[in-house]
């Protein structure tokens, strides 16, 4: 078994990431603690400067197209469903943003809920985890084809 591992490419890319949805919408992005469950908590920009926290995003960088399933880790997902933003707005809860090489998703984390996780074991570690598959086709209301560069 090994730790858990952050590498800087992940770190690179989050940051490209930030970048690219903070140009593009009213977000400001706010890194969390290394190994935090989520990526960036997600503050709405609005009048007079004023901000509103809406929830944590996710960041799953794939060089795969929307064609391919996106694996995501079940614990993770778990984490996030049972952690949700305590709140009396429906705009206000958790994503998870999936970058593919033809398009982008951002999806609440509470549709990803329903999926029921398998078995996978990675080929480079043999590793076996729990995961969830995200078809894009099962989610097409969330992808955008818009691309984020690759770094």
């Amino acid at each position: 078994m090994e730790p858990i591992r952050q590498v800087h490419n992940d770190n690179r890319k989050e940051q490209i990431v930030k970048q690219w949805l903070e140009q593009r919408t009213k977000w400001r992005l706010f890194p969390t603690p290394k190994f935090f469950f989520t990526d960036f908590h997600i503050n709405l920009l609005g009048e007079g400067g004023r901000e509103n926290y809406i929830g944590d995003l996710e960041i799953k960088w794939l060089k795969s197209g929307s064609d391919s399933p996106a694996i995501f880790p079940f614990n993770k997902l778990q984490q996030m469903v049972i952690a949700p933003p305590y709140a009396d707005s429906p705009e206000i809860f958790h994503r998870v943003l999936i970058r593919y090489n033809n398009a982008t998703a951002v999806i609440p984390v509470k549709e990803l809920a329903r999926l029921i996780p398998e078995k996978h074991t990675r080929r480079d570690t043999n590793e076996t985890d729990m995961v969830v598959k995200i078809y894009s086709a099962d989610f097409a209301k969330y992808l955008r084809p818009l691309v984020i560069p690759e770094p």
